[in-house]
């Protein structure tokens, strides 16, 4: 069986088209026809440009060399104008391109355009002349001298400042901290970013301007030197010794204060307020306040006198001395205090002690002791300032009355008596301060007027003092202060109120009211102020009927319930009858027995014999003889003696006490006058009666004579 591809059975083949020949014909004609062309082409363009050829932008494909120089000499007209900026880091400067010198060149760019079409003479250059582009950038030329001119117009411009190296105080040692490059565009910048597009004869967009630096004013090589001498020359501190006091300041702290120039050696000074400041700080124990100085008075007007003012450290040049030292080697120094001007204030302006305003005084007999102790407590007093709101006190501001403090002893009244301690006679000073007290319009607090009065002071408006009581209180509630100024002549005594005058008092009433036996004296004051308001207030005394009477009539000290046979006797002279002793037999005229002692004892029957315990060593009562070396014993009178003369027997009455102090008996042998109520009075002491003086004992009820 054949196979289909053998072809027709007997061997037969049919005869084939001939396409080939019809392609080869095509491909032939083609060739032919592309050749034709080509030559054709070639022919019209020798000479000219590539075809798709242009300068920046501009087409001057195909053209001839005059086309192209034509098309270029037109583009360079606009090319000149072109913007062309600078750009810094500090912003951009406007430009164009012809005035930075840059202008076509022209040959140069004809050239170009007609040697970019020179692709070689065979079919297939040409053939690929018809695809793609060919845009040339255009070659410039560049006027240095146009450039310049243009370019000298602009300012500089500063990018970054530079910065110094600086001295830096870290972890209390000084260090060198890095400065900081500066940055700028010079002209010579921009002279140099031109110059380098103009070397590669073609324009960008822009031209980039690189910012050139400058170094550092101060390098860190320039303070190394510095910061290693600082740390030497205050590596030990600084010790300063004002008066008696030392204070150590550390090398961080005295760098602290320092300012720093470099230089070789670096200049280094200080702010000498501020290192003073310092220094008065750690120092301010040293300070001693200012004293507004004392009172005086001259021509009866208060003024300030030994004001001082406060003193400091230091110095103002402090700092300076402290420089000096560090810079010489030295790191110690030596202040002094200095004065601080106005700080010792305006005594009289502060307390408002301008002028008198109470007045008061009382006299006594020169030549008595207890007017030493008068003189004495008023030059204590003078003085003394009582501050608003304060309550002054005698006791507390003049202490106990001691011989140690200059007091003697002089008269006192003691339960009601009078008798001596050392002090005696101060409460004339009590009297006279709280009279002038009370026309000065102070207030009072405690005080008490005498038990006895004595007619050498004002009727009820009296004061007594003791220690520590009674006291005498001065209450100041007025806005200003009180000046206290005591002065005592040979006979008087004067203590004077100064203070600022805003009130007028006057002793308005008096009047007693009788406290059983005793009669209380009650005295008014009225004190009218400059708004014409006025206020009335009151001050007591209260008077014992007798001398060593309480105001029922009895004594302060009870004599002693003696038994039958005994008889009350004062046997330590203090005045009081405080011991019962036995009564001694009645002896038989010159028989035996006459002339002994009291002490024996015994009952006895009948008249007995009152025994003067220590005859001769004390006054005997009227009628009782004068003791010798031995006891006189004189027979009791009895009920059948009634009228026996004085002298035959003794009463129990005329038994003698050791004193002549009687209980019972009168305290002073005048009568009361009536009070001086002026602001300035003045009362006379009587040349008789008891000495006054202050009691330096707690006994009570206890006043000063």
């Amino acid at each position: 069986m054949p196979h289909p591809y053998d072809g027709p059975p007997g061997g037969y083949e049919p005869r084939r088209p001939r396409y080939w020949r019809i392609l080869a014909i095509l491909v032939g004609a083609l060739v032919m026809g592309f050749l034709g062309v080509y030559i054709a082409d070639m022919v019209v363009r020798s000479g000219n440009s590539d075809r798709n050829t242009s300068i920046e932008g501009v087409d001057v494909g195909g053209l001839s060399e005059k086309e192209i120089r034509s098309a270029v000499q037109e583009l360079s007209t606009e090319y000149a104008n072109r913007s062309l900026p600078l750009l810094t880091p500090a912003g951009t400067v406007a430009a164009t391109a012809g005035q930075l010198g840059f202008a076509l060149d022209v040959e140069a760019n004809v050239a170009a355009a007609l040697a970019a079409g020179q692709r070689g003479a065979s079919p297939i250059a040409w053939a690929s002349s018809f695809f793609g582009e060919n845009n040339l950038r255009a070659i410039v030329t560049w006027d240095e001298v146009v450039a310049h001119q243009f370019i000298e117009g602009i300012q500089p411009v500063l990018v970054r400042e530079a910065a110094p190296a600086r001295l830096e105080l870290r972890d209390g040692a000084y260090v060198v901290e890095p400065g900081v490059t500066g940055l700028q565009v010079t002209r010579e910048d921009i002279r140099a970013a031109v110059r380098r597009t103009a070397a590669e004869r073609a324009l960008p967009d822009v031209i980039v301007v690189e910012p050139s630096s400058f170094p550092p004013p101060v390098t860190a090589f320039d303070l190394q030197a510095t910061a290693d001498y600082v740390n030497s020359y205050t590596a030990r501190g600084l010790t300063v010794y004002v008066e008696d006091t030392i204070r150590d300041f550390l090398p961080a702290e005295v760098r602290t204060w320092l300012s720093v120039t470099p230089g070789n050696p670096p200049a280094i000074g200080l702010d000498t307020a501020y290192v003073t400041e310092v220094i008065e700080t750690r120092l301010a124990n040293t300070a001693v306040p200012g004293d507004p100085g004392r009172f005086d008075i001259v021509d009866g007007v208060p003024v300030a006198v030994d004001a001082r003012p406060g003193r400091r450290c230091c110095a103002p040049n402090a700092g300076e001395t402290a420089l000096t030292a560090l810079l010489a080697g030295q790191h110690e120094i030596a202040l002094h205090l200095t004065d601080v001007p106005g700080s010792e204030g305006d005594l009289i302006a502060e307390t408002g002690i301008r002028e008198l305003v109470g007045k008061f005084t009382t006299y006594f007999t020169p030549g008595q002791d207890r007017v030493n102790n008068i003189r004495r407590i008023a030059e204590l007093v003078q003085g003394a300032i009582i501050e608003p709101g304060e309550t002054w006190s005698v006791n507390d501001y003049v202490g106990r009355r001691t011989e140690a403090k200059g007091f003697v002893p002089a008269g006192v009244i003691y339960l009601g008596k009078f008798q001596e301690d050392v002090g005696g006679g101060v409460s004339q000073f009590a009297t006279t301060i709280f009279n002038a007290a009370f026309f000065a319009g102070l207030d009072f607090g405690e005080y008490q007027a005498h038990s006895i009065y004595i007619s050498r002071y004002p009727y009820g408006r009296e004061a007594t003092i003791s220690y520590p009581h009674p006291d005498l209180q001065l209450i100041n509630k007025t806005p200003y202060s009180m000046l206290l100024w005591p002065t005592s002549t040979e006979d008087s005594v004067t203590v004077q109120i100064y203070s600022t005058l805003h009130m007028t008092v006057t002793q308005s009433d008096q009047w007693e009211e009788p406290e059983d036996q005793c009669t209380e004296v009650f005295t008014e004051r009225t004190r009218t102020f400059a708004d014409g308001s006025s206020t009335t207030d009151v001050v007591t005394a209260l008077y014992q009927p007798a001398e060593g009477l309480n105001c029922q009539g009895e004594p302060f000290v009870p004599p002693p319930d003696c038994a039958p046979g005994e008889g009350a006797v004062d046997t330590d002279n203090d005045g009081w009858v405080e011991s019962c002793r036995a009564l001694c037999p009645v002896p038989e005229p010159g028989g035996e027995g006459a002339g002994t002692d009291s002490t024996v004892t015994g009952e006895t029957t009948g008249a007995g014999t009152a025994c003067v315990p220590v005859c001769g060593a004390v006054p005997q009562a009227e009628g009782i003889p004068e003791g010798e070396e031995e006891p006189v014993c004189i027979p009791l009178c009895g009920p059948e003696d009634a009228e026996a003369s004085p002298g035959s027997c003794a009463r129990p009455e005329d038994i003698p006490r050791g004193s002549e102090d009687i209980p019972g008996g009168p305290a002073d042998s005048e009568a009361p006058p009536a009070g001086d109520t002026s602001g300035d009075s003045t009362v006379t002491e009587p040349d008789q009666g008891p000495a006054d003086a202050e009691a330096e004992t707690e006994a009570q009820p206890i006043d000063g004579a």
